[in-house]
């Protein structure tokens, strides 16, 4: 196929090592894809061709993309995707849009955009199906209730080179609208989802042209699953061409066989920006869920700080019962929110605690 989708959780590093062993995997049976990343905005495109040529080292990438404000997660955890591609020789391609362009779309809408911001856009922006449209305005409820007043919805990103292949004008979709009225931010959330899957299929498509090579697209499995997303999009830009899809499986109920051709077993874990690694047993159908286990603690980390340990079992995020691992992002929103601590409530050596840490001020990036 010439458009492979890995879709993932952003924090798992399981998710991370799965999609690099696709890769190694691909690569062993004599197929060496082209690697696009929704981590890396366009233009720092010319750092991945230095790491592509041999001029960069690894140690040397993430000071040089700005990793930790372009996106924030782990490098780390992402270490395994770019070692793969330094052992096959295997080209890496930005998917993600200028930094800010999202931002400045989700508050203001298309039309504000600049001649020059605009010209880095795809003529026509290819709004999302009805079926996802309703996925996303339960996503942008959750978010409306734990964003600050008067924040920007949550946005997210991808734009392609200005030198990228023209993207076909005609589709047989209609194309999104190009300004969402001010009062309606969830009309302007859907603009800007819009135009983060349109870039990153954009973007994919001109790193197939451009190498002839198989693009193997490393997104947020929220890009992947269902046919939505990039998928419904490359659908339009390349008719023609086969894309497989693989998304997580965390056990438990089997997965759905709509939401992607392929899984890969992970089990739910998150490496937290707070210093500590939990996971979590996806229960027997039909059975409660497990807790939420740390499983590693970093020194001098504020989990650390905080007394959390290796072995806690957490039980309670906020106000909430630990029942799955997004809890801990709602819980945190909400603490930032108020200006108030993440507290955690923890089952040890059979006693519960509470263990409160301390947020830091939210960064400029992802």
């Amino acid at each position: 196929a010439p458009y492979i989708l890995l879709g993932e959780e952003h924090p798992n590093p399981c998710d991370h090592l799965a999609q690099a062993a696709v890769i190694r995997r691909l690569a062993a049976a004599g197929i060496f894809p082209a690697i696009g990343l929704e981590m890396v905005p366009v233009e720092l495109q010319g750092v991945l061709d230095r790491f592509n040529a041999g001029s960069l080292s690894l140690a040397e990438l993430p000071k040089a993309l700005d990793w930790k404000t372009t996106w924030g997660f782990d490098f780390e955890i992402y270490a395994p995707i770019f070692e793969a591609a330094r052992d096959y020789r295997l080209p890496l391609f930005a998917l993600n849009a200028p930094k800010g362009l999202a931002r400045k779309v989700g508050r203001q809408g298309l039309n504000t955009l600049s001649p020059t911001e605009r010209a880095s856009l795809p003529g026509a922006v290819l709004p999302p199906a009805p079926a996802q449209v309703e996925a996303l305005r339960e996503l942008f409820a959750q978010h409306a209730s734990m964003r600050k007043p008067g924040g920007a919805a949550p946005a997210a990103s991808a734009a392609p080179a200005p030198s990228a292949p023209a993207v076909p004008a005609a589709s047989p979709l209609p194309a999104a609208k190009d300004a969402a009225p001010p009062s309606d931010p969830f009309e302007r959330f859907l603009t800007v989802q819009a135009l983060w899957d349109t870039q990153m299929a954009a973007r994919a498509l001109y790193a197939h042209a451009l190498t002839g090579r198989p693009v193997v697209v490393i997104a947020g499995a929220g890009h992947v699953a269902n046919g939505w997303g990039i998928s419904r999009r490359l659908a339009v830009f390349d008719p023609a061409a086969q894309v497989v899809t693989l998304v997580p499986w965390r056990g438990g109920e089997l997965p759905d066989p709509d939401e992607a051709a392929f899984f890969y077993a992970c089990p739910a874990v998150q490496k937290s920006r707070l210093g500590m690694t939990l996971s979590q047993d996806q229960p027997a159908p039909g059975q409660p869920a497990t807790p939420l286990l740390v499983t590693a603690v970093a020194p001098d980390s504020p989990a650390a700080r905080a007394g959390l340990l290796a072995g806690d079992a957490v039980t309670a995020a906020g106000k909430h019962p630990a029942t799955e691992l997004a809890v801990l992002h709602q819980a945190a929103m909400e603490a930032a929110k108020a200006g108030q601590p993440l507290t955690l409530t923890v089952s040890r050596a059979g006693e519960t605690l509470a263990i409160a840490i301390p947020l830091a001020a939210p960064t400029a990036g992802k």
